[in-house]
C-alpha cells in the first residue's frame, strides 16, 4: 500500500490517473508567456531610452538658462557707457559640462527702436550646439531693460 494525497491506493493504475492530472507547463504556453514578457521588456526598454533623451534634451536647456542668466548679470554689472553696449550683436562659442553652446548678444539702443535715448533692449539667445532633439535645441533667450543712471526728469 502507499500513501498519495492523503489517501491509499491499492493499485498503480490509480497512482497513474492521478499523476496524469498533476501534469506542468507544456512548450506551448512556456514559449506563449516568453513571448508576453518579451513584448513587455521591449516596451519598457523603450520607454527608458525616451526617458534617457528627454532627460539629456532638459538638462542642456537648463545649462543654456544657466549661461544666459550668467552673461545678463555680467551685462547689468557693466557700466552703461562701456563699449560692450556700443556693438549691436556679438556671437560666443561657450563650453559647459562638456557640451558647446552657442551664444548671441544683442544690444538695441531703444532710440534707434523707437524709445528713450538711455535705455538699452539687452537680449541673450543660447542654443546647445548638435542637441539630440528638435525642441532641446531652439534658443533659450533672455532679455531685459537697461538704462542709465540719470538724475533729472527721467525717473
Amino acid at each position: 500500500m502507499s500513501l498519495l494525497n492523503g489517501r491509499k491506493r491499492e493499485d498503480g493504475i490509480a497512482q497513474t490517473e492521478e499523476r496524469a492530472r498533476e501534469r506542468g507547463f507544456t512548450l506551448i504556453e512556456t514559449s506563449i508567456a516568453l513571448v508576453v514578457m518579451m513584448i513587455i521588456a521591449l516596451a519598457v526598454a523603450s520607454l527608458f531610452v525616451y526617458a534617457i533623451k528627454f532627460n539629456s534634451g532638459a538638462n542642456d536647456r537648463l545649462i543654456s538658462l544657466a549661461i544666459a542668466q550668467q552673461r545678463m548679470e555680467r551685462l547689468r554689472k557693466t557700466p552703461f557707457t562701456d563699449a560692450v553696449f556700443s556693438t549691436d550683436t556679438t556671437t560666443e562659442t561657450v563650453t559647459n559640462a562638456s557640451r558647446t553652446y552657442n551664444v548671441v548678444t544683442t544690444v538695441c539702443s531703444t532710440s534707434s527702436c523707437g524709445g528713450s535715448s538711455n535705455l538699452k533692449l539687452i537680449t541673450v539667445q543660447v542654443a546647445p550646439l548638435g542637441a539630440s532633439g528638435q525642441w532641446s535645441s531652439t534658443p533659450i533667450s533672455v532679455t531685459t531693460l537697461r538704462a542709465t543712471q540719470t538724475i533729472g526728469a527721467n525717473y
